[in-house]
């Protein structure tokens, strides 16, 4: 691919752009030679478990570039270790705003009597039950002085009298801090179902700094993470993964720039935000999508992470050129040759190899329609057939399918799985019979390709998908799976019935393209970012 046909550079300013392509296909860990110059990347999780920021780090490192992979630390303290050539750094994260948001919900009207924090909540409540316990520590003391005869009775009685009225004054204090109490825990259970006010999702809307903050108190939290730790390393290029980090980014490419340093910015979108849905946080993707409406105009060059979320973005944000897509596809080390059918995903279930067994390897959400393929797997027809999930956690939502399934009688026959590592995922998955990505009708959803989606087509199983456009598209063109309608279970079960009955239809697409298996890895898509990189670092401002 040409240079001058790369895509996703100066998104708002033509640009010419000179120097030779990066060739080099990802091999190993194996460096080539003389740093091409140090790559900062940035990135808004703990990474372990982010197998697309990984490669990019072991890729770049391996083709010349120095490279460094920050992200959060889940121990509070900063951590260092290879990553390939690479070096990640996982910052010790400053969680102040996020922690004082916790520690200071929104009230409403309901809850406009609560005290306004944790803090003080707390301590009005412990000074009550002192305030008590000293009246009745009182009262003990002057019983004892009685006894021993070193009060006055007439002074023990306005005493007593005294001591009655306090107790009035603080039973009434009592109710009152108590009430405040119990508001403030209110306000904090609504928080918590939905962290942003209907004001503060309005205002988040019409834009700005502050808006955008409260909502997000994350983006301060990472700015006060990551921001000193990109001054220090000094970066020729800082490659922002996701909205998150991309205030982070451009900020510190105006402190170095102010500084004479020459630093260009690359912004890699995961996801399309002005069509994403995040359940319980109503603001997430309007804040998002703020974010790169204010800086994209700073970046050098853009990635998306397919071809659809791509086209959406250069559309919805007017862009002079198509951001270049580079696919989380699996690295060319799993490709699966001959497994045995007892091994992987099968073998863990203890199951035959004419048992037809569904597989999920993505992350479990409400939004992703898993609910879909459980009641399908109590339709009569697939009476016989297994569904297993690999799962981070058995809480939420996972939980909540297990007792749907339990309810539909098909609880035996949904298994729960752990993650296993990415480099053996594929394989591990290659003994199953089918796998599903059964997401709901999502603008975001309707534009990806999930990265396990590539990592079915590499094992070479059938994929049923429901009718999203990105992933039913491909399915549709490579036949080698079906398509079912979102949400029905009835019309998922047919799907997965005509692929039971004739499994050997659908994988004869993966048997076609023969010698080409290799095109959809991780190698055929690294090109295009390294490529971007060569030519961001040799663009004049």
């Amino acid at each position: 691919m040409p240079l001058e046909r790369v895509h996703g550079i100066n998104p708002f300013r033509a640009t010419g752009v000179s120097g030779d392509r990066v060739s080099q296909e990802f091999a190993g860990e194996e460096p080539s030679g003389n740093s091409l110059g140090r790559v900062v990347m940035l990135v808004g999780n703990f990474i372990d478990g982010d197998s697309r920021v990984q490669k990019q780090a072991r890729s770049a490192a391996a083709a010349g570039w120095q490279t460094f992979l920050v992200g959060r630390s889940p121990s509070g303290q900063r951590e260092e270790y290879p990553l390939g050539q690479a070096t990640v750094i996982r910052a010790a994260e400053v969680m102040t705003a996020t922690r004082y948001r916790s520690s200071h919900p929104r009230r409403g009207l309901s809850g406009v009597i609560a005290y306004r924090s944790r803090e003080v909540s707390k301590v009005k409540h412990r000074r009550q039950r002192m305030r008590q316990e000293n009246s009745a520590i009182e009262r003990m003391r002057l019983g004892r002085q009685l006894e021993s005869g070193s009060i006055n009775p007439v002074v023990a009685a306005a005493l007593r009298s005294d001591f009655a009225v306090r107790a009035v004054a603080t039973r009434g204090l009592g109710y009152w801090v108590a009430a405040r109490k119990q508001a403030f825990d209110r306000n904090v259970a609504r928080s918590k179902a939905d962290p942003n006010s209907g004001l503060r999702l309005l205002l988040a809307r019409i834009g700005g700094d502050s808006p955008a903050w409260d909502a997000q108190p994350r983006l301060v939290d990472f700015e006060d993470s990551f921001g000193p730790l990109i001054d220090e390393l000094e970066p020729d290029i800082i490659h922002a993964n996701d909205a998150d980090t991309l205030g982070v980014a451009a900020r510190a490419l105006i402190r170095a720039r102010a500084k004479g340093r020459d630093v260009k910015l690359i912004y890699d979108a995961h996801e399309f935000f002005p069509g994403e849905i995040r359940h319980g946080d109503a603001s997430w993707h309007v804040v998002m999508a703020g974010e790169e409406r204010r800086y994209l105009p700073l970046v050098d060059g853009v990635c998306a992470a397919a071809d659809r979320i791509a086209a959406a973005m250069a559309d919805c944000y007017h862009l002079s050129t198509v951001p270049t897509v580079v696919n989380n596809m699996p690295e060319r080390s799993t490709l699966v040759g001959t497994v045995d059918a007892t091994s992987g995903v099968r073998g863990d279930l203890k199951l035959d190899p004419d048992v037809p067994l569904i597989v999920h390897a993505g992350m479990v959400a409400p939004v992703r329609g898993l609910d879909t393929i459980v009641r399908a797997l109590a339709d009569p027809a697939l009476s016989h057939a297994h569904f297993a999930m690999l799962v981070g956690s058995r809480q939420g939502y996972v939980a909540d399918l297990v007792r749907l399934a339990e309810s539909l009688g098909c609880g035996e026959r949904l298994h729960l799985l752990d993650y296993v590592p990415v480099q053996e995922l594929t394989a591990y998955l290659a003994t199953a019979t089918v796998g599903v990505e059964p997401f709901l009708h999502t603008p975001h959803q309707e534009l990806t390709v999930t990265t396990k989606f590539w990592s079915y087509l590499n094992a070479r199983l059938p994929i049923v998908v429901s009718d999203v456009k990105a992933m039913s598209a491909i399915v549709a063109e490579m036949g080698n799976g079906e398509v079912f309608a979102a949400g029905d279970a009835q019309s998922a079960a047919e799907a997965l019935r005509k692929v039971f009955d004739d499994r050997k239809r659908y994988t004869h697409a993966y048997e076609a393209t023969g010698s080409d298996a290799t095109q959809f890895t991780w190698e055929t898509q690294v090109e295009r970012m390294l490529a971007l990189y060569q030519a961001v670092n040799h663009v004049k401002p």
